[in-house]
């Protein structure tokens, strides 16, 4: 993947370590509905299109969820490990165009029962298609604690554009060594290198 647009100074995916822990942040207020299952190989990694009616409200403001996909291993990085996998829920603000994505650690353990339903599904080409009526809901995907480290930052794609407050959830979800090399299998290590946190404040909101 080409990053040669990618050059600025808050960029993700990022090490987090000395987080400062901020009162005033609280749980994110999340309205999620369930969605019907549309899947789709985008050739870097697969993604779950989402139905409308789906939000969360960040600083006052609602962004509505589009999509979530994956990354093996993990991007981000905690006190400097790395997990098998993370998932990335994406959320924009029509108005503003500005991005709020909430990022999940996947560890290996027991299985999943959400991704127990798609494995079989995944789809093996690039831009090839899977969509079916079995809905579900992202809230059951979602760890229990809801606490959280939060940062601004940038796409971890081409090109990379600097218009993302990152959430990125404490704790991770669990998903079996098979699910996680389900997708691995796809992705091939589609994960960005760690960038640089250039003085940016990294703050922990305690669930």
């Amino acid at each position: 993947m080409d990053y040669t647009p990618c050059g600025g100074t808050v960029q993700s995916p990022v090490n987090i370590e000395g987080a400062v822990y901020d009162p005033s942040l609280a749980d994110i207020p999340q309205t999620y509905n369930s969605t019907a299952t549309h899947i789709v190989n985008k050739g870097h990694t697969v993604q779950f299109n989402y139905d409308a009616g789906s939000s969360i409200v960040v600083g006052g403001e609602t962004y509505t969820l589009l999509q979530f996909h994956t990354h093996t291993h993990s991007e981000h990085a905690l006190g400097g490990a790395s997990f098998p996998m993370e998932m990335h829920f994406v959320h924009k603000n029509e108005a503003t165009g500005k991005l709020a994505v909430i990022g999940v650690f996947v560890r290996e353990g027991a299985e999943n029962s959400f991704l127990k339903g798609v494995v079989d599904h995944l789809p093996a080409t690039k831009d090839s298609t899977y969509n079916a009526n079995d809905t579900f809901n992202v809230a059951d995907i979602m760890p229990g604690n809801k606490s959280y480290f939060t940062y601004s930052g940038s796409l971890t794609t081409p090109p990379c554009s600097e218009t993302v407050s990152w959430f990125v959830m404490e704790n991770p979800i669990e998903a079996s060594a098979t699910q996680i090399g389900d997708f691995e299998n796809l992705e091939h290590e589609n994960h960005r290198p760690l960038q640089p946190v250039n003085g940016r404040t990294i703050k922990f909101h305690k669930g």
